[in-house]
């Protein structure tokens, strides 16, 4: 609300409003996303959190959905912004029973890694502003993709995986057109900025044994490699909301995106001296720079909303990502002697079902309730401790609270039940050579918790 006697002008006071929130929620990137299925992540809006997303992409009621489908832009009266914080608390732990080097020596180090997946926060932002009867812009700012796992340095698979983390924010500036009454269009473009970290040991002991370096003792003489990248890049994202009757269908696209993490390999060599022997015999193990290449999958989300009554609203969503795009993590080294790490994954493509429902108790109290399935497009001959991802289930609730004619303030809490996974890598698998044996399950739970504030300016 704008005071009569302001001597500032209420769209410079909104706009003053906005930039504030967009920097908070920019600031809460500093902490990295926890992963969901794959590397990608839903919760772009706790209002759609509330019901496990049932209905996302069909529905228009904050600016919070324009990160599910910018055709949602097109039914802003006059002017809004949403912004989410969501916190991701997660619980994990993973038993391995066989853990050695390429030769069949055991590691040693911890087989039950625990607390392996970190808490994350998880902040977005969506504006949306009416430029004619039918034509809207928007932005929205949220963060697609993003994971965390870090296990000790000595720990039994320590040469599959040590410290693992992405982060991105994507902004999408949106414009949409009013077709019909009931017909949105929407379209929008992605530019989205990474940054990636790894790292993980090298079993120099084992390789200085395979090439005859005296004083060489497999699985006890460590190296550590690290790289760090960062990389921009753009895309585009389309959308269609149709309201036919008592039901609204959306359904949107969101094109892949190709990055090319760029930035450091660095090595931390043994004390014992083998790896320094090996660099010098062989070229290897110099600090260098190094590109990654990393795709972005593209994704297909519908969504329905069926009004059931004038306080009943059923909510369906199905949504799919391409991640068999994600074939292999590739490590290219500037310097030419040091080959290329791969790991291999060999992703399938996935899909998102959930169900839900929405009650207007009154013209203040709006709860919602959904459940989910999440299909996890990790392979069982390539799970990796990296990325121990599997199939879960979404158990969401929350409310809405009309706290004004502006402003709206919503409460959602989640459960994610993900179910128990095994892991069994080789040295067979491409990639793997000096990587040794890792056979075990792994599994995690996580708790979500989501804040959002949404506010339309008189």
């Amino acid at each position: 609300m704008f005071s009569p006697g302001a001597t500032e002008r209420p769209f410079e006071t909104t706009m003053r409003t906005i930039d504030v929130m967009i920097f908070a929620a920019i600031a809460a990137w500093s902490v990295t996303p926890a992963f969901a299925a794959g590397y990608g992540l839903k919760e772009h809006s706790a209002d759609a959190m509330a019901a496990a997303y049932a209905g996302a992409a069909a529905t228009q009621t904050d600016a919070s959905y324009l990160a599910y489908n910018p055709a949602s832009l097109a039914s802003v009266v006059d002017q809004d912004f949403s912004v989410s914080l969501v916190e991701i608390l997660p619980g994990s732990r993973a038993d391995y029973t066989t853990a050695t080097t390429t030769l069949g020596v055991p590691t040693g180090g911890s087989p039950k890694p625990v607390g392996f997946i970190s808490d994350a926060t998880v902040p977005a932002f969506g504006f949306r502003q009416r430029i004619s009867d039918r034509w809207a812009v928007g932005l929205s700012i949220s963060a697609p993709w993003g994971l965390r796992t870090d296990y000790p340095s000595t720990w039994g698979g320590r040469y599959y995986a040590q410290k693992s983390s992405l982060l991105t924010i994507n902004a999408t500036p949106t414009v949409s057109f009013q077709l019909t009454p009931g017909l949105s269009l929407g379209a929008g473009l992605q530019i989205e900025y990474a940054q990636g970290t790894l790292t993980s040991a090298i079993d120099t002991g084992t390789l200085g044994f395979l090439n005859g370096i005296p004083g060489s003792i497999q699985g006890a003489q460590d190296s550590f490699a690290r790289l760090s990248g960062t990389s921009w890049t753009a895309g585009y994202t389309l959308g269609i909301i149709d309201r036919i009757g008592n039901v609204s269908l959306g359904i949107s696209y969101r094109s892949s995106l190709q990055h090319d993490l760029k930035g450091p390999l660095t090595f931390t060599l043994d004390s014992s001296g083998i790896g320094a022997t090996i660099r010098g015999l062989t070229g290897l193990f110099p600090n260098t720079r190094q590109v990654t290449p990393l795709t972005m999958p593209d994704e297909i989300e519908s969504g329905a909303r069926i009004d059931l009554s004038d306080q009943w609203t059923a909510l369906m969503e199905l949504d799919w990502t391409h991640w068999s795009r994600f074939r292999a993590l590739t490590v290219m080294a500037a310097n030419p002697l040091q080959p290329n790490d791969v790991t291999t994954t060999r992703w399938k493509d996935a899909f998102f079902a959930s169900v839900g429902a929405e009650y207007r108790a009154d013209p203040f109290w709006t709860f919602r309730a959904g459940a989910g399935f999440d299909q996890s497009p990790t392979r069982d001959a390539t799970r990796e401790p990296r990325i121990p991802d599997a199939d879960r289930i979404w158990l969401s609730a929350g409310v809405r609270y009309r706290m004004s004619d502006n402003m709206d303030l919503n409460f959602t809490a989640s459960r994610l039940f993900n179910i128990q996974q095994d892991i069994s890598l080789n040295p067979g698998i491409p990639g793997a050579t000096l990587r040794g044996t890792l056979i075990g399950t792994t599994q995690s739970y996580v708790n979500v918790a989501g804040l959002q504030i949404s506010y339309r300016p008189d």
